[in-house]
C-alpha cells in the first residue's frame, strides 16, 4: 500500500531526486518495475527520450485509489526499516521529480482488480479517471528537459548502457529497448553468460569463467583470468541484493588479496559480483543516488573466499598471442598444470616444453622467481624468525617504526634501531639486512610478500643463461610443484601455451601427428586481425 513517509523518516533521506539525464529517468522506473516483481519490461525512447520515455512492466500494478498518491513527495509502498531496505527505491520521490520536470501518464492495473486507472500529472495539475489496462504499469514521460539543446544520441546511448549493466544484475529479466520505434536491444531472461555477452561483447564474455557460493553469504557472478585485466576497474560491476553499486575500495582490496600475484600491481579483471547480504552485513548511503555501500569485513572476507575457492582447479596459464583471439582454452587436466616434458630452449631464455596436446613456453626468470618465492614464503611459515648471531645497528631517516614482518628489533638511540632476529635464510647476508629492512618500510601498505617477491629476483635464474637438459626438466619439476606456478610474484606470465589443434588449424592441416594416416595438406585460409 503506497503511504506517505512519516516525517521522522523524510528527516533521515536526502531531499529532492537526481534527475541530470534521460538515463536517471529510466533508471528510477526501471527500478519501479523490478520492486513491483516485473518479469519482463519494455522501454521505448523517442527523441533519444527527450521527446517520449515509454516504461511499461507486467508487474503487480498500482491500485485505481493509490495512483494519486503515488505522485506525490515522499509516498512509497516500499520502505518499513531504515535497516533493512529490501527494495531498489525506497525514497518516494521519482515520479513527483518527473510530474515536476515533465508532463507524466501513468496506466496500471494490479492483476485482481476489475479495470485499470490513467493518471496524468504535470506541475500540480492531476487527473485520474477510469481506463482499460492489461496487468501491470505503463509510464510515460513526455517533455523531459524541453528547450535544453541536449544530444538525443548521447542520451539514448547512456540508457543503453544502463540496461546493459542491469542485465549483468538481473539476468533473468526480458528486457527490450526501442529506439525511434527499432529495437536496439532484444533480451529474453537467458541468463548471466548472455547477459555478459551483451555488456562485454561475445569474445570477452567467453573468457570469464563463474562464480557460485551459496549460504547467507551468496555469490553469482562471472570474472576474467590473468589473461583479461585492466589498469582501471571500469569493467568490473558490482551489485549487493541486486542494486547496482560502485566499487567500495573493501570489494577492490578483497579481489586484489584473492588475485594475488595473478595480476600485475595496478591491474583489476573484468566481469560482475552479484553480492546476496543479509540486513547488517553492508550499509547503504541514503542519499539520491543510491549508488554507494559500505561492506562489513564478514562480507569482505566472504568474498575473497569465494574467489580463492573458484580459483582453484582454473588454468590460469596466458594463451599463445596469434594472429587472431582464439576460443577460451579448458585445463588440460582438472587439477590445473600438467607434468612438462622438457623439449629445448629457445635463445637460452625460454624453454619449450610439451604436455598432452600442448605446447607450453616458459620464461626461465619469471619460472625460477615463482620457484624461489614460494620456498621463501615455506621457510618463512616453517622456521620463523631467529636471532640473529650478531645484532645488527641500522641508520634511519626518521622515526622507527612499531613492527616489521620481516625482523625483530629494538629501538637503539634517535633513529637507529638493533636486528636482533631475521628468518634463517637472511642470516648468511649480514651486509643486506640494513638494506632489506629499511626497504621494508617504504611506502603504505607494503606486504610481506612482495618484500618477499624482490628477494626471489635477485638470485633468480636471467635471460641468456644457458641450461642443459638435466636442468631444464628440473626447473620444470620444480614449476610443477608451485601453488601457483602461472604467474610470477609480479604478477607476470611464468608460461604459454598453444593447443595440437590449434597448430593444426593455422598450418593447414586436417589431423595431428598421432593420425594413423596423414591426408595431404591442404593450403590454409587467409586469416586477418579480428576487426580489421
Amino acid at each position: 500500500m503506497i503511504r506517505p513517509l512519516p516525517p521522522e523518516l523524510r528527516g533521515l533521506l536526502a531531499r529532492g531526486e537526481v534527475l541530470l539525464s534521460v538515463k536517471d529517468a529510466v533508471r528510477e522506473l526501471l527500478e519501479n518495475a523490478l520492486d513491483a516483481g516485473a518479469r519482463r519490461v519494455r522501454v521505448e525512447l523517442w527523441g533519444g527520450g527527450l521527446e517520449r520515455i515509454v516504461v511499461e512492466d507486467d508487474g503487480e500494478g498500482i491500485p485505481l485509489e493509490e495512483l494519486p498518491l503515488a505522485v506525490e513527495p515522499f509516498a512509497t509502498s516500499k520502505l518499513q526499516d531504515l535497516e533493512r531496505i529490501a527494495t531498489l527505491g525506497f525514497r518516494g520521490q521519482a515520479l513527483y521529480a518527473l510530474r515536476q520536470a515533465a508532463t507524466l501518464k501513468i496506466r496500471s492495473r494490479p492483476r485482481g482488480q476489475v479495470g485499470g486507472g490513467l493518471l496524468l500529472a504535470r506541475g500540480e495539475r492531476v487527473e485520474l479517471r477510469p481506463a482499460p489496462a492489461p496487468p501491470g504499469t505503463r509510464v510515460e514521460v513526455l517533455g523531459l528537459f524541453a528547450g535544453e539543446g541536449r544530444d538525443p544520441r548521447a542520451e539514448a546511448r547512456g540508457v543503453l548502457d544502463l540496461l546493459k549493466r542491469y542485465l549483468l544484475h538481473h539476468p533473468h529479466l526480458s528486457l527490450a529497448l526501442f529506439l525511434e520505434g527499432e529495437a536496439r536491444l532484444l533480451f529474453p531472461g537467458a541468463g548471466l553468460k548472455e547477459a555478459a555477452r551483451q555488456a562485454f561483447g561475445g569474445l570477452l564474455a567467453e573468457r570469464l569463467f563463474p562464480l557460485e557460493k551459496g549460504g547467507a553469504f551468496a555469490l553469482e557472478g562471472l570474472l576474467s583470468g590473468p589473461q583479461v585485466s585492466r589498469t582501471r576497474p571500469d569493467l568490473l560491476f558490482l551489485a549487493v541484493n541486486g542494486r547496482p553499486v560502485a566499487l567500495p575500495e573493501g570489494v577492490l582490496r578483497a579481489v586484489r588479496r584473492a588475485y594475488r600475484e595473478l595480476l600485475p600491481e595496478g591491474h583489476y579483471p573484468v566481469g560482475v559480483l552479484n553480492l546476496c547480504l543479509p540486513p547488517g552485513a553492508y550499509r547503504l548511503r541514503l542519499d539520491a543516488r543510491k549508488e554507494e555501500v559500505a561492506l562489513g569485513k564478514e562480507a569482505e572476507a566472504f568474498l575473497e573466499e569465494a574467489l580463492e575457492e573458484a580459483f582453484r582447479g582454473q588454468n590460469l596459464a596466458r594463451v599463445l598471442p596469434e594472429p587472431r583471439p582464439l576460443p577460451a582454452l579448458r585445463p588440460p587436466t582438472p587439477s590445473g598444470l600438467p607434468p612438462l616434458r622438457y623439449l629445448g630452449q629457445f635463445r637460452e631464455s625460454y624453454l619449450l616444453a610439451e604436455a598432452e596436446d600442448a605446447l607450453y613456453i616458459v620464461d626461465q626468470h619469471a619460472a625460477h622467481e615463482r620457484i624461489l618465492f614460494e620456498e621463501l614464503l615455506a621457510r618463512l611459515r616453517e622456521e620463523g624468525l631467529k636471532p640473529l648471531p650478531c645484532p645488527v645497528l641500522v641508520e634511519l631517516d626518521g622515526e622507527p617504526p612499531e613492527a616489521s614482518p620481516l625482523f625483530a628489533f629494538e629501538p637503539f638511540g634517535p633513529g637507529r634501531v638493533r636486528l636482533l632476529s631475521a628468518p634463517p635464510f637472511l642470516h648468511p647476508y649480514p651486509l643486506l639486512l640494513p638494506e632489506i629492512f629499511r626497504e621494508s618500510l617504504k611506502g603504505e601498505g607494503r606486504s610481506l610478500r612482495e618484500l618477499l617477491a624482490r628477494l626471489a629476483c635477485l638470485p633468480a635464474l636471467k635471460a641468456g643463461h644457458p641450461l642443459a637438459r638435466a636442468e631444464g626438466q628440473a626447473l620444470l619439476d620444480a614449476l610443477l610443484a608451485c601453488e601457483t606456478p602461472w604467474v610470477c610474484p609480479h604478477g607476470r606470465p611464468v608460461l604459454l601455451h598453444l593447443k595440437e589443434e590449434d597448430l593444426i588449424r593455422r598450418f593447414g592441416r586436417r589431423s595431428g601427428a598421432r593420425a594413423r594416416e596423414e591426408p595431404h595438406p591442404h593450403p590454409p585460409r587467409e586469416t586477418t586481425r579480428e576487426g580489421s
